[in-house]
């Protein structure tokens, strides 16, 4: 019987995997019948070879026990007390949008007592589970290899990729300074609004490391909480399929590209699919086992999400939706066990209260800043709603169902431009994985999986309601709250194919133990061309190279000995000055003239004495006349841009008269 599933799965995923390349190849025009067709027997050879595993000896286990067992603690009226008082200072001493010593002191304090008030009792170390630990040091050195790849995926090469970047950066570099500078903001308005936690951290990189103002350094932030997304999936996996499926979904987060691209551009992204897996994982955990002390690590991770990246806030639907879905499957509300367990999870929930006291007092005081970036993507705050709002959503819905297998992003910064979020491998393995849990919920009695499926749909909202802008769905970062649950979805096949039992005959213990090398194998060739081939190229054609023009002008510095006389015309949609000076070491270096400006300045330009530099647009053919008639004896040289295709710039070079 486990040579038979363990051929089905085979075939299975073949046809899935060969439906899925055929996909990507097929016209976006027209419906890929092909690949459907292949899709459709993966499905069936996959329900067939699920069904006949079902009852196999050694089948996983989670790693928490399922049934509730809820604690009849009663919280601690005076740790209650100095949290609920804490929290209203903290509320009140950050009004004005700023963090003060004695609100930041009274912050820590509500959280830290809302802990105690509801915590179930002292912690107790349990023996036998660290002598169980100790009997299964080899998935530990597993993780510990996983977590080598996953820094690796994200660390290799970083300055180099993403090399330049765009104005957004610009614009955190400037908050960042403004960190530095000792301006402790609770939000921080510049550039539409954007939460707190990555400016911080990267102002924290600054003094730690003494490194400069720099896109690199928010690069060096946001590939560690990239990396802080794995242990995250291995608890997740390991509360949902048990330890092989921990390992296999934090394999996943450590290679896919849509986890690694969005960690590496240097902003907020990554944000966004951490806290989320952080808060997933521990409510799964509590669904599992009842202890209140899972949904207040809920309740931290969701608070703490909140000051990362926008998109969190699906979070605040999800987890409940998520919730309410067992909940109801096991008819809670008919057993006492069931209603404390209700109780517990609002306790849960209610924990981000008092972490999100400052960013709260900022909403109240704030509203149109806090939600403004919402309100222009889902009303007609900042353009018009083309067409019926009804079937605009039902088509971002489909398209954001769609991105995985089908549908792509066409912003090229922190993805591959209209491909889908998924290599084809992973894509394969997350239809399988749904029809999987399908069987493990009908045979086990066991709804947990409909939560994680459940929170995953709801966090393709952040992407979908995008009304006003219906062309930015599906997005690869806001819809990144999902990233948790597909990749939990995607492991259950090997999981439950490939797992190591120390059963059944030499044959077919060679042939998992083949099926999981070249299953890793193949994701990490697969996504290491993903990342660092076409990613790279498709990037570089698209984005514009201050660093070019940076080097243009630290030339021209050295050549002259001096730190005047090159100046940078700006164009429209052209180089973002502040980009230039970051390159140059000074975000407000001072020597860009606007387009329309440079014939009224060249007059004072002209009675400057030494050498001069203008790097112009090659269509900007006005002001190189005009360049031209100022400077007879100056030089235009076209500068092509190196690696990558595109306008070049152009050097205009003044000796010194």
């Amino acid at each position: 019987m486990a040579a038979l599933s363990l051929a089905a799965f085979g075939l299975s995923f073949v046809l899935a995997l060969s439906g899925q390349l055929l996909l990507d190849a097929s016209p976006r025009d027209r419906v890929p019948l092909p690949g459907l067709l292949l899709y459709g027997l993966a499905a069936v050879l996959g329900l067939v070879a699920f069904w006949l595993d079902r009852h196999r000896a050694g089948a996983p286990e989670p790693a928490v026990s399922p049934g509730p067992k809820p604690s009849s603690w009663v919280p601690s009226l005076p740790w209650l007390v100095l949290s609920a008082g804490a929290a209203v200072l903290a509320f009140l001493d950050s009004g004005g949008n700023r963090f003060r010593l004695p609100g930041t002191v009274a912050w820590v304090i509500a959280g830290a007592a809302w802990f105690a008030a509801w915590w179930c009792g002292p912690p107790r170390i349990d023996l036998g589970s660290v002598r169980q630990g100790l009997s299964v040091r080899w998935e530990y050195l597993l993780a510990a290899g996983i977590l080598l790849v996953g820094i690796l995926f994200r660390y290799w090469d970083l300055n180099g990729l993403p090399h330049d970047v765009n104005s957004d950066h610009a614009e955190k570099l400037l908050d960042v300074r403004d960190v530095v500078n000792g301006e402790y903001r609770v939000f921080f308005p510049r550039n539409t609004g954007r939460e707190a936690m990555q400016f911080y951290i990267a102002a924290a990189t600054v003094e730690v490391f003494s490194l400069p103002l720099h896109k690199y350094t928010l690069q060096i932030g946001t590939a560690f909480i990239g990396v802080l997304l794995l242990p995250a999936l291995y608890l997740l996996g390991n509360s949902l399929w048990g330890r092989p499926g921990g390992l296999w979904a934090m394999f996943f987060g450590a290679v896919a590209s849509w986890a690694v691209i969005p960690a590496r551009v240097g902003l907020r992204y990554p944000f966004l699919p951490t806290f989320a897996a952080w808060s997933l994982a521990f409510l799964v955990r509590g669904l599992r086992s009842g202890r209140r002390s899972d949904f207040l690590w809920m309740g931290l991770f969701l608070g703490l999400g909140l000051y990362g990246y926008s998109p969190f806030r699906g979070m605040l639907a999800a987890l409940p939706a998520a919730f309410l879905l067992v909940w109801v499957l096991r008819r809670g509300w008919q057993t006492a066990d069931g209603r404390r367990l209700a109780g517990d999870f609002s306790v849960g929930m209610l924990t981000a209260l008092p972490v999100t006291a400052p960013m709260l007092r900022f909403a109240v005081d704030n509203p149109a800043i806090f939600f403004g970036r919402v309100f222009t993507r889902v009303s007609t705050w900042e353009r018009p709603i083309e067409g019926d709002p009804v079937s605009i959503l039902a088509d971002n819905l489909a398209r954001a169902l769609l991105m995985f297998h089908w549908t792509g992003d066409e912003v090229y910064v922190a993805t591959l431009p209209l491909r889908p979020m998924l290599d084809p491998i992973l894509g394969a393995l997350l239809v399988l994985g749904l029809l999987g849990a399908v069987v493990w919920v009908s045979c086990r009695r066991d709804p947990v999986p409909l939560a994680v499926t459940a929170a995953g749909l709801v966090m393709l909202l952040p992407s979908a309601l995008n009304l006003a802008f219906p062309r930015e769905n599906p997005s690869t970062v806001r819809a990144a709250g999902a990233l948790p649950a597909v990749l939990t979805l995607a492991a259950l096949p090997p999981t439950l194919w490939l797992r190591p039992t120390g059963r059944g005959t030499v044959v077919v213990r060679l042939v998992r133990l083949l099926g999981v090398t070249l299953l890793a194998l193949g994701l990490v060739r697969v996504n290491i061309d993903r990342i660092f081939v076409a990613y790279a190229d498709a990037y570089c054609q698209r984005v514009l190279h201050a660093s070019e023009a940076a080097e243009l002008i630290a030339g021209f510095y050295r050549l002259t000995g001096a730190r005047s006389g090159a100046f940078y015309v700006a164009y429209p949609y052209w180089f973002d000055s502040r980009l230039i000076g970051m390159w140059l070491g000074d975000l407000d270096w001072p020597d860009t003239v606007l387009s329309g400006d440079l014939p009224a300045v060249l007059p004072a330009h002209l009675r400057q004495p030494g050498p001069k530099l203008y790097l112009v647009h090659p269509q900007d053919q006005a002001n190189l006349r005009a360049l031209a008639a100022t400077y007879p004896e100056g030089v235009a040289t076209e500068v092509p841009r190196r690696g990558c295709s595109g306008d070049g710039i152009i050097a205009f070079w003044v000796p010194a008269r």
